[in-house]
């Protein structure tokens, strides 16, 4: 059947997905009916208090686990259904690898190499051409504003500098997805607002879905939408949409 437009344009719809550690009178229920749809462009905050789930649901999405129930389209395409089977893709390292992007707390850079090393590295891993590699690396680091730090060993760089070289890693391979567990966490005000800037932009420029999981007060009031999770179930909220100056 022929999808909408509107349907066209979601990178991320999950439907009643659990998630249960465990068996018998040990199981433990970490997700109990998700619900999520988050449409290309777009940036949504995953809030609530530790233990309600988040990092389940983003180990799941992000097929680092299995869930027990459910189902997940990346793009219109289904990953995980279990209907019929469970995993839908059959490599899975591939999957993580080329279709979704990954920006931690800790940018977890390789500090010996270069910054358009440490960009490169992942295309040239999923078989692109070195140059091919490293001139996406470069539009990438120009788009975020660190050019002027090409050559420069990453561990020379500031926690800013750092951090944008890992959203620029994050989105080298053209994902349709990225996941953002607590990015700002580690950053001032002026700085985490500037991490929130960029994947605004980022998403708008690329067309990629972000979704970012965060405890962080100054930046809930940015989101446009925020889902709060709390024991295993999400509740959608329209959020400020506050304009960062």
């Amino acid at each position: 059947m022929e999808k909408s437009v509107a349907d066209s344009e979601i990178a991320i719809r999950l439907t009643e997905l659990t998630k249960t550690y465990g068996s018998g009178a040990a199981a433990v229920q970490a997700l109990a009916g998700v619900n999520m749809t988050i449409r290309r462009g777009e940036v949504v905050g995953l809030v609530g208090p530790s233990g309600s789930g988040k990092s389940t649901l983003l180990k799941c999405l992000g097929a680092v686990i299995e869930p027990t129930s459910g189902h997940i389209e990346l793009g219109g395409e289904a990953i995980f259904d279990d209907q019929h089977g469970g995993w839908q893709i059959d490599d899975l390292r591939a999957l993580r690898r080329d279709r979704i992007g990954f920006i931690f707390q800790a940018p977890y850079l390789i500090p010996f190499l270069d910054v358009i090393d440490n960009v490169a590295l992942l295309p040239m891993l999923a078989g692109k051409a070195n140059g091919e590699a490293r001139t996406r690396a470069r539009e990438l680091i120009e788009a975020l504003d660190v050019s002027h730090r090409v050559g420069v060993r990453v561990s020379m760089l500031s926690g800013g500098e750092q951090q944008r070289i890992a959203i620029a890693r994050s989105l080298v391979n053209h994902p349709p997805v990225i996941l953002a567990d607590e990015p700002t966490a580690p950053l001032d005000s002026t700085r985490a607002l500037g991490v929130v800037r960029i994947l605004n932009e980022m998403a708008q420029r690329y067309g990629a879905a972000i979704i970012v999981v965060t405890h962080d007060e100054k930046i809930i009031p940015t989101f446009k939408r925020i889902y709060h999770i709390r024991d295993g179930r999400t509740e959608e909220e329209v959020g400020e949409g506050r304009e960062i100056t």
